[in-house]
C-alpha cells in the first residue's frame, strides 16, 4: 500500500444531465484502472474516488470520463474544486518526483454500459 501522502480521496461529480445512474456507471468503468484504490457512487450524479498520486492525477481521471462519454459538472464551485485540486496534487506530485509520462489507460467499458461516444470532430479542437 502507498504511503499516505500519496493516496487521494476526492469527489467528482457529474451533470445531471443523461442518465439517473451515472455515478454507478462511471464507477464500473473505471474499475481496475492501475492507481485506484475505491471508487464508490455516493448517489446518482457524485462518486467518492480514492487513487494513488503515483500513478494517477484528478485531471488524468477527469480526461478519461470525459473520453468515456460522461458529462462533468461545469459549474462555478466544481471549477473551483478542480483547480484546487490541481494546484494541490501538482505541488505533492512534484515532491514526490512522480514522472509526468504519457499514461494510456486501459480500462474495458461493457456494452451495456450506456455513455455517450464523443465526437470525432471535437478531437480536432483539444
Amino acid at each position: 500500500m502507498d504511503e499516505p501522502i500519496h493516496i487521494r480521496t476526492r469527489m467528482v461529480c457529474l451533470t445531471r444531465k443523461g442518465v439517473a445512474s451515472q455515478a454507478e456507471n462511471a464507477c464500473e468503468a473505471l474499475k481496475g484502472v492501475k492507481g485506484i484504490v475505491d471508487i464508490q457512487p455516493l448517489n446518482n450524479y457524485k462518486l467518492a474516488l480514492t487513487y494513488s498520486l503515483k500513478d494517477l492525477s484528478f485531471e488524468l481521471i477527469e480526461s478519461l470520463l470525459k473520453e468515456l462519454g460522461f458529462y462533468l459538472d461545469n459549474s462555478l464551485f466544481a471549477i473551483i474544486r478542480r483547480n484546487i485540486y490541481q494546484y494541490l496534487e501538482d505541488n505533492v506530485r512534484e515532491k514526490i518526483h512522480a514522472e509526468e509520462v504519457d499514461h494510456n489507460l486501459v480500462c474495458h467499458l461493457h456494452e451495456e454500459l450506456p455513455h455517450d461516444e464523443p465526437e470525432k470532430y471535437w478531437n480536432n479542437y483539444r
